[in-house]
């Protein structure tokens, strides 16, 4: 369900010490574009700076980042301008590095971390008001993305594939990519030419 959905986005966004997804972009905003001369990027930085707020360890933060700046580097190589990313892409693609390593490396904590969330936040709601129902391991199956058009959602795609391929320990016999035309799939292959996949 959506409302499932929206909860993990929720959970993502309180590790970060956000209450809202709109919180999140508000502040995230004065996050500067790019890396810095030691290859971090300005939003891991603009993260650390949260201090306490920020209940994901700094090493798996760091990390995140290394993988993202990475996997940007690889579907750059063969560009002849080379892509930066927007606050609001390192973000999409930082939930999904922290969504893969969990519920690849680690989905028993994940599954108990979201329900402990869900249960957080259903002791609060009021008498009468309708309560979330706890996650079971077939709905973290599913990862969806919701972004304006021109976001660079394709560009993002591309990147979430190598994400997988990175964490994924399982053999795959393929990966199927779907789109509603041929025009999009022919868009959608020569953006991977480009990217390198």
């Amino acid at each position: 369900r959506l409302e499932n959905r929206l909860t993990l986005l929720a959970w993502l966004n309180g590790l970060f010490g956000y209450g809202s997804n709109e919180d999140m972009l508000r502040d995230m905003r004065g996050a500067g574009e790019g890396f810095d001369a030691a290859g971090r990027s300005f939003v891991y930085h603009h993260l650390v700076g949260r201090g306490a707020q920020v209940k994901l360890p700094v090493d798996d933060l760091a990390r995140y980042d290394e993988n993202i700046r990475g996997h940007l580097a690889a579907i750059n190589a063969r560009r002849p301008e080379p892509v930066t990313l927007r606050y609001f892409q390192t973000m999409a693609l930082l939930y999904a590095e922290i969504f893969l390593d969990w519920r690849l490396n680690r989905p028993a904590a994940f599954l108990q971390a979201l329900n402990d969330f869900v249960a957080a936040r259903n002791a609060r709601q009021r008498l009468g008001d309708a309560l979330e129902p706890p996650f079971a391991e077939a709905d973290l199956n599913k990862l969806a993305f919701w972004m304006a058009t021109g976001s660079g959602k394709t560009l993002l795609m591309h990147i979430n594939v190598r994400q997988f391929l990175h964490y994924n320990r399982a053999p795959l016999d393929n990966i199927l990519l779907i789109t509603p035309n041929e025009g999009l799939s022919e868009q959608h292959m020569l953006e991977m030419t480009a990217s390198g996949i």
